[in-house]
């Protein structure tokens, strides 16, 4: 079938996962999303793809990640090693990267709490190379849960006397709800919706976003897949996944929709590239799209877009974002 028809829909993946191999993971689907090649996910693939994206500067796709480093003072501690880094010198020295993290004092400030997502830690890891002992403090730390990203070859920040912990999914949510200035959990989504709501949804720029890409999907293979308008609804069969072959509503979308996809095709046969012959592709287009933030940013999104002035497909996507967030008893 060259032309299908299908509804919106939301996944929701969850809080971002503290285990590497599951990170990875993750980061990985999202990006074979973009290109729709997740057929070429193995058990043992995810590593090589994110080492890829990230040798290769493609950072964006690795915000789909969260790590929460929790720091306390070794009570065992030695006069002959330095002293432990404090949150007073990790705020100093994040002090033009504070949009990237999060960072909470506890345990009376003894301890201190930190967040960011593996771009936001490499970018900031390359950012303190200069600041040899913080460098090599957040170093030491990631390397130790995350050494796939974050190789220490050195070996020369042993003697800091801090100790970092990772903090758990469930211990993050538990934080969240006992406070929510505890911001820290990461929330992932993944909505199929058109193109038209895609860029309302990318509006919510405090969200990290990986979607599929028109310029490398070639739909001349793929076919066309469409978002079912409202109004015919009542004109599709959900089992089947078709649209009613009588109804003359439903017959004058498919008409248009094959019109187009034939446009399509021939730029394809006459030579032009995927990235141009799209051009011709309706806002209409299904697009997958993975959404990850923070409950702060889900919250402002859910305010917004679960309006009745709102799109009705946007607003669809929020009232099923709601519903997760109720579920974990977070109510907006």
């Amino acid at each position: 079938m060259s032309v299908q028809f299908v509804k919106n829909s939301v996944s929701p993946y969850g809080l971002a996962p503290c285990e590497e191999d599951r990170a990875l993971g993750l980061v990985e689907l999202c990006g074979r999303t973009a290109y729709k090649s997740e057929e070429k996910i193995t058990e043992d693939s995810a590593k090589k793809f994110v080492l890829m994206l990230k040798s290769q500067g493609h950072l964006s796709v690795l915000e789909h990640s969260n790590i929460v480093l929790k720091v306390e003072k070794d009570t065992a501690l030695h006069p002959d090693r330095p002293a432990p880094v404090t949150f007073a010198e990790i705020l100093d020295a994040l002090s033009d990267r504070l949009a990237f993290h999060r960072l909470f004092p506890v345990n009376s400030g003894s301890g201190f709490l930190m967040t960011g997502n593996f771009r936001a830690w490499v970018e900031t890891l390359d950012r303190l190379k200069r600041m040899e002992r913080i460098h090599g403090f957040l170093l030491q730390s990631l390397n130790r849960f995350f050494p796939a990203l974050f190789p220490d070859g050195r070996g020369q920040t042993a003697a800091i006397q801090s100790r970092a912990s990772l903090l758990g999914e469930e211990e993050q949510l538990e934080l969240l709800k006992t406070d929510p200035s505890l911001d820290l959990p990461v929330f992932v989504f993944k909505f199929v919706c058109d193109r038209g709501i895609t860029h309302e949804v990318v509006r919510h720029r405090v969200f990290s976003f990986t979607q599929e890409s028109t310029r490398y999907v070639n739909y001349g293979s793929k076919g066309m897949v469409l978002i079912l308008p409202e109004e015919l609804y009542n004109s599709y069969d959900d089992e089947k996944g078709e649209l009613s072959p009588v109804d003359p509503m439903a017959v004058e979308w498919r008409k248009r929709a094959e019109v187009l996809f034939h446009w399509y095709m021939e730029d394809l046969q006459r030579g032009l590239r995927p990235e141009i012959a799209r051009d011709i592709l309706p806002n209409l287009l299904k697009s997958e799209i993975f959404v990850s933030g923070r409950w702060s940013g889900w919250k402002h999104f859910i305010l917004l877009r679960d309006s009745s002035k709102a799109h009705p497909r946007i607003r669809f996507l929020a009232k099923e974002v709601r519903k997760y967030f109720a579920g974990l008893g977070l109510e907006c």
